[in-house]
C-alpha cells in the first residue's frame, strides 16, 4: 500500500475512532504534493469539534498500528474547528499551506 492509500485508510479509521467529533481530515505535505519518498511520513490534519488533545491521544495507538502494518509513519495533527477557523481569519501561514496543497481524505 502506497502513501496516498495509507492516508485514505487512516482517515477512514479516524472517522470510525472519533465519530461525530470529527469535522474533516486533510492530507498535506509531501504526499499531498506528490513529492514523497519511501521515507516520507504522511501528514494529516484532523479537525475536531471539541477536545483536540483527547483526539490526539486516541490517534497515537492508530499511528503505531499503521507503522507496524504498513511501515509508513502517519503524523496526524488534531486541532479544534475553532482553532482552524481562527487560523483562517488571521491568514496564518499554516492555513495558507493547507488551503493551497491540502487534499480532503476519508
Amino acid at each position: 500500500m502506497g502513501h496516498r492509500e495509507v492516508a485514505e485508510a487512516f482517515a477512514r479509521d479516524v472517522r470510525k475512532l472519533l465519530g461525530d467529533n470529527l469535522v474533516e481530515t486533510i492530507l498535506f505535505g509531501s504526499v499531498a504534493r506528490g513529492e514523497q519518498s519511501e521515507e516520507s511520513d504522511v501528514d494529516i490534519l484532523v479537525v475536531v469539534r471539541d477536545y483536540p488533545w483527547e483526539a490526539q491521544k486516541k490517534l497515537a495507538d492508530l499511528v503505531v498500528d499503521y507503522l507496524l502494518k504498513y511501515g509508513i509513519y502517519v503524523s496526524p495533527k488534531a486541532i479544534s474547528l475553532e482553532e482552524f477557523e481562527f487560523m483562517k481569519r488571521i491568514n496564518s501561514s499554516f492555513y495558507i499551506n493547507i488551503s493551497r496543497e491540502g487534499i480532503p481524505v476519508g
